[in-house]
């Protein structure tokens, strides 16, 4: 029970802190446009990724290069693209118009993901998985094709990591109502920010 009010409280710092840490001057509406992936809820808030967006660290975006929405010390841009680039984008070889996003530094693999509010938050290419007891751990990794990053069998928790937020979302869907598995969630940047 105590795990899972520290990840509710968890989650609620993170959603609160997302408006301020996404304020600028960009339109946030083109963002929210640009949301069309995989959707999860932390709390009571949905998020869904934004597929299109590239996440940079701030100091390291380039000038023009799109729509550039500063966020946990991140940038997210947004390439400009065409409605045609769109509608290729979501053609039937790739109905989900899904594409990777570009590595952060250090080699990071970040997404962001949008609210219907416009509140965003920075999503890693890492599960946190809640079970109910730690004979799983193993057979979750295998199966899901990540790596072991951590695993708790008091705290009741394992994250995984994978090579990009797409595989990592690909995984939670293969996770959730697994056997033992209580929750599923990918891991927001803004959380290891937030003091406990």
């Amino acid at each position: 029970m105590k795990i899972q009010t520290q990840t509710l409280y968890g989650a609620l710092l993170a959603v609160a802190f997302a408006p301020a840490l996404a304020q600028n001057a960009a339109s946030p509406a083109e963002l929210t446009q640009a949301a069309t992936g995989p959707a999860f809820t932390v709390g009571s808030t949905e998020f869904r990724l934004a597929p299109s967006a590239v996440v940079r660290p701030a100091d390291a975006s380039a000038a023009g290069a799109g729509i550039g929405l500063p966020t946990a010390g991140y940038t997210v841009d947004l390439p400009a693209k065409t409605t045609a680039a769109r509608a290729q984008a979501q053609s039937t070889s790739n109905p989900g118009g899904l594409v990777a996003a570009a590595p952060a530094g250090g080699g990071e693999n970040l997404a962001v993901a949008v609210s219907a509010s416009g509140g965003t938050v920075i999503v890693k290419p890492e599960l946190d998985v809640y079970i109910t007891h730690i004979g799983v751990v193993d057979a979750l990794v295998k199966d899901s094709g990540g790596t072991l990053l951590y695993s708790s069998d008091v705290g009741g928790k394992a994250t995984i990591g994978f090579g990009s937020v797409d595989q990592a979302m690909a995984a939670r869907e293969r996770i959730l109502g697994r056997a033992g598995v209580k929750d599923v969630a990918p891991v927001l940047l803004e959380q290891r920010q937030v003091a406990w």
